[in-house]
């Protein structure tokens, strides 16, 4: 960590990440799943990263997990003691054996691709598929069981004569530990023929955000090797940007993720934008839950778009570049609470505001349009007082908050004290909610 003075923050909140998931392991919402399945997790086009579906592999869970780190993260709910590399193969499979089904029918709305093409006169097939880690894991993703994958894969694109547009996720560690083999591995020309997009965990260019609130244990130079060492691979570097982190403020998290863009653009790794819901067995789900913290507000998140867009057309001069908004509503694991709908934390927004907002933000990602999204950005923001009265509340937050660090430290005290109870409270709330998950996802089948 860069910051010596932000390590107390960081193992504070690592330990609390840390007991939040280890609570949840005990309550015995996970005993009934003793095997792996042979599916992987699944989400269709319009749930995703973008207009394509995505494959998350269920076996061992992140790495990350056991040492509290990505605060706002418990994606990895699913634990696995001992995965078999079988196990995963078969759920690679599973996709390969149902491609028409799973991936050719789930092509959705605009993608864009400007790279080399084998089969210039058809349409290039986006997907994604990767452990809920790292794609280089050896632990998540055995090395022989990624290239089997790869190749039938690729077998795939030979016989539907169509171009694959893989998109893969990686810890930069990953990506630094394994460099001589992914720059010259037989590994590397296949994902290299799959024009792969290799998205790193990034979360935020400022020190405090990516490792104290967000806990990512991330040295910016660990990261500007990887991305470095994609680019010399031939792979597309990218990185997810993270908005809405525990006790940043809405103006902060706006500031926050427009400067983490820049910096990207800079460094010549295209932008995921991600908007924090609330998780469940998580600091901000706990803070949340005694109304200590708040999701950020639906027209800040229609600002903080428009404002990266700005960043990356060079106000309209220029092309974009690849980007990503993912679906700013699902999961999987399905948040507690999200952004848009459902909210009793925040005065003067209606759900019907909140609906037109999350529409305008679809359409953007259905057809990448950025002209037409300008164009409803500037109408609501004209024509809906509800936009006025935003940009009055999060000028009155801003003129009465105490430091980032008092805040943050506030939080970490109120975690400490409320975890039991907030433990019974979850482990409660999830034997109601028992099967809803299962009904909310009932996708690609």
């Amino acid at each position: 960590m860069e910051n010596k003075e932000y390590l107390k923050y960081s193992r504070y909140v690592g330990k609390i990440t840390h007991d939040l998931r280890q609570a949840y392991y005990k309550t015995g919402s996970t005993e009934e799943k003793k095997e792996i399945p042979v599916e992987p997790s699944q989400l269709d086009a319009t749930q995703g990263l973008g207009n394509f579906p995505a494959f998350y592999l269920q076996g061992q869970h992140c790495e990350k997990s056991d040492c509290g780190c990505c605060t706002n993260c418990f994606y990895s709910q699913f634990h696995y003691d001992e995965p078999d590399a079988k196990a995963i193969q078969a759920q690679c499979d599973y996709v390969i054996d149902n491609f028409e089904r799973l991936v050719l029918a789930q092509q959705y709305g605009t993608n864009e691709f400007d790279g080399e093409r084998k089969y210039p006169n058809s349409k290039p097939i986006f997907m994604t598929l990767s452990p809920t880690g790292s794609f280089f894991s050896e632990k998540e993703f055995p090395r022989e069981v990624r290239l089997d994958f790869l190749k039938k894969l690729e077998k795939k694109s030979e016989e539907l004569k169509r171009d694959i547009v893989l998109h893969i996720e990686a810890h930069a560690i990953d990506v630094y530990r394994y460099q001589d083999y992914i720059k010259s591995s037989e590994e590397s020309e296949v994902l290299r023929r799959l024009n792969a997009k290799c998205v790193l965990g990034f979360e935020s260019s400022d020190e405090w955000s990516r490792n104290v609130l967000y806990n990512k244990h991330l040295p910016l130079n660990v990261f500007e090797n990887a991305v470095q060492i994609l680019h010399e691979a031939g792979i597309e570097p990218g990185a997810f940007v993270f908005s809405g982190l525990v006790t940043l403020t809405d103006k902060e998290s706006k500031e926050d993720m427009l400067n983490s863009v820049k910096y990207l653009k800079e460094k010549g790794a295209f932008p995921v934008l991600m908007f924090a819901n609330s998780q469940a067995w998580t600091l901000p789900d706990l803070l949340r839950w005694k109304g200590k913290h708040r999701l950020q507000e639906p027209c800040n998140v229609l600002d903080t778009v428009y404002g990266a867009l700005e960043i990356l057309t060079d106000k309209g001069k220029s092309k974009p570049g690849y980007y990503l908004v993912p679906e700013p509503v699902e999961g999987p694991p399905y948040p507690d609470g999200n952004i848009f709908y459902d909210r009793t934390d925040v005065e003067g927004i209606s759900e019907d505001a909140s609906r037109q907002v999350h529409q305008i933000l679809k359409d953007l990602r259905a057809t990448r349009n950025i002209p037409e999204f300008v164009r409803a950005w500037n109408n609501f923001r004209k024509t809906n007082p509800e936009y006025k009265k935003y940009k009055e509340r999060i000028e009155t937050i801003e003129a009465s908050k105490e430091s980032k660090e008092i805040r943050f430290a506030n939080a970490l005290n109120f975690g400490v004290e409320h975890m039991a109870e907030y433990a019974e409270y979850r482990a409660e709330k999830d034997k109601e909610e028992s099967g809803l998950e299962e009904d909310r996802y009932k996708i690609i089948k």
